[in-house]
């Protein structure tokens, strides 16, 4: 583990910056937020509702829970924000990429920011349609194909600041991946979607880890391939630990407990989402970690050559795998990615 329980508790019980002393105007602007519906997302949409864009886009999985969402996100835009819940399960490409096309016909030609936030934690191995494990779908696949699929939407955004964005929400749990041994398999993907392998090797529950690892290597090999010219920026995000709907599945006494005396409430945690998106603290910068509202630094193996080979083979392996499912993919790599 590269990060110390000292390191941890300082930045975990630190007080955050309030969203007043970074925010800055989001007027003209095009916003889409994944999960906004509930926990983290919903603070976060409610905050950025309050920044004024023109049009603030959440998704949930399903519009009909999300109706007091929206009412919520509608009082703190105070009426001048135009909200909308739109449909997707990203447990599913289809859905996913139905998205993406209502986007075309709606989304007015442009996207300022897009805020992929959605993501799940299993306990139990549980397989998507498409013939993933759901985590390593949802949380790295689908949210990589979303995150390539708007990108000519994102790269047509106005250059004034805030300049265009892409946030993907990580965790500070990926400091506790010291290798990924997968990668020294021909294909490292379809190893870790190898169902009596994981289950033999007990590697379930630390599948939510792997992909926020993965959620921050993703995040540098798409900012690296960005065109050098592009104003546009991805950089990823811990917002800590928190309490949400992500730990629903947890019931033990000892989490309760731990949860009881370091968790940070959805509020506060939301505030490092909208830091990483509208703050001039990342004017300019791409490929950054970001944490308590400041830049920060991945774990030692991020950083490390073994962590560069890793993430080389994950954007290989990625963009493979999302040119099976999506043929959009190939041409968008090649026409707007270096």
């Amino acid at each position: 583990m590269s990060q110390s329980l000292g390191a941890f508790l300082y930045d975990q019980l630190a007080p955050l910056p309030s969203v007043k002393s970074f925010s800055r105007p989001l007027t003209g602007r095009t916003v889409l937020l994944t999960g906004g519906n509930v926990g983290l997302g919903l603070e976060a949409a409610k905050h950025l509702a309050s920044l004024g864009p023109q049009r603030l886009i959440i998704t949930s999985r399903s519009t009909a829970r999300a109706k007091d969402a929206l009412v919520q996100i509608g009082v703190a835009g105070k009426g001048k924000c135009n909200v909308d819940c739109w449909e997707v399960d990203l447990a599913q490409f289809a859905s996913v990429k139905a998205l993406v096309d209502r986007f075309a016909k709606e989304g007015g030609g442009k996207l300022d920011l897009l805020v992929l936030n959605a993501g799940v934690v299993n306990l139990e191995w549980k397989e998507t349609p498409d013939r993933w494990e759901e985590t390593l779908q949802v949380n790295h696949l689908s949210t990589a194909l979303l995150a390539i699929r708007m990108l000519p939407f994102l790269l047509a955004a106005d250059a004034q600041p805030p300049t265009p964005r892409v946030v993907i929400v990580n965790s500070g749990l990926h400091h506790r991946v010291e290798d990924v041994p997968e990668a020294d398999e021909a294909s490292m993907l379809q190893k870790l979607n190898d169902k009596e392998y994981i289950i033999r090797e007990g590697k379930v529950r630390p599948r939510y880890t792997l992909t926020k690892l993965f959620n921050v290597m993703f995040t540098m090999a798409l900012s690296e391939r960005l065109p050098s010219t592009s104003v546009l920026s991805v950089n990823s995000v811990n917002p800590g630990f928190c309490r949400s709907q992500l730990t629903r599945n947890f019931h033990s006494w000892g989490f309760w407990l731990y949860q009881l005396l370091l968790a940070r409430s959805t509020e506060a945690g939301s505030r490092t989402l909208v830091h990483a998106a509208v703050s001039k603290d990342l004017d300019g910068k791409s490929g950054e970690y970001v944490e308590s509202c400041f830049v920060s630094k991945p774990s030692v193996m991020v950083q490390s050559g073994r962590g560069k080979v890793i993430r080389e083979k994950l954007w290989t392996e990625t963009i493979e795998q999302l040119s099976l499912v999506d043929p959009e993919v190939p041409g968008i790599v090649k026409q707007y990615l270096s």
